[in-house]
């Protein structure tokens, strides 16, 4: 078993929170409003979302949420739902009254949305989250050449042919600054090897989806993931 932090986010149903933390996952994200890159039914209610949750026995449950300008609302739902950390529906930052609201409630902000393409300059990537005081941030979550249907083998392979590509060693860089999991091509064959690689890398990160809307929306279909998450378990 990896000592990595596993997420898995767009699971629909308790029966998927538990298998998918018996094999591991420390993090189970469920999504309560539509997320732009899919076309499927992956959607869930609060009172799914609070099933699912109290289908879970030692993993914590990640809510992505609208987190608007309305720090009761949010209260009130995180609340409902009993969710231990939330996540923006899309890949921006809460108001700071919002942030402090979930901050005094102990629920902390799960950073997704973030897209590093080949040519990105790590410099800049998290930026806008450097320069924002009390985040109330636990984790980031960034898809890594989600441009690329291989995008290991590009990092691995192509990426180290020009100086002015995103590398590996940047994202594992990128990682020892801030709490990080990425999101890549993981296949049972590679995940391995990924993890080897990335030593500063908080984890790993499946997203689940049927059918993408778009070609460069990085997703996992939920059988795909089980494989991975077997893959990942056997690593010592």
């Amino acid at each position: 078993m990896t000592n990595k932090l596993i997420k898995v986010d767009r699971v629909r149903s308790a029966r998927e929170a538990a298998e998918v933390e018996e094999l591991g996952a420390d993090l189970v994200g469920v999504s309560l409003g539509a997320d732009p890159r899919f076309a499927d039914d992956r959607t869930v209610t609060v009172e799914q979302a609070a099933e699912i949750g109290a289908a879970l026995a030692r993993a914590t449950l990640v809510v992505a949420m609208e987190l608007g300008r309305d720090p009761e609302r949010v209260l009130r739902t995180v609340t409902a739902v009993r969710a231990g950390m939330v996540q923006p529906l899309v890949g921006t930052i809460p108001p700071a009254d919002v942030r402090e609201a979930l901050s005094g409630a102990g629920v902390g902000i799960v950073y997704g949305g973030i897209e590093i393409a080949h040519d990105d300059d790590p410099g800049w990537i998290f930026g806008e989250y450097d320069d924002t005081p009390d985040l109330n941030a636990v984790l980031f979550h960034a898809d890594v050449l989600p441009e690329y249907r291989q995008s290991w083998a590009f990092l691995r392979d192509k990426a180290p042919e020009f100086d002015d590509e995103f590398q590996i060693a940047d994202l594992d860089r990128l990682a020892r600054e801030r709490p990080l999991v990425a999101g890549l091509d993981f296949t049972p064959e590679n995940a391995g090897e990924i993890l080897a690689a990335l030593p500063g890398l908080r984890g790993i990160a499946l997203t689940l989806a049927g059918q993408a809307r778009r070609g460069d929306a990085r997703f996992h279909p939920y059988e795909r993931a089980l494989e991975v998450l077997r893959a990942v378990e056997q690593l010592g």
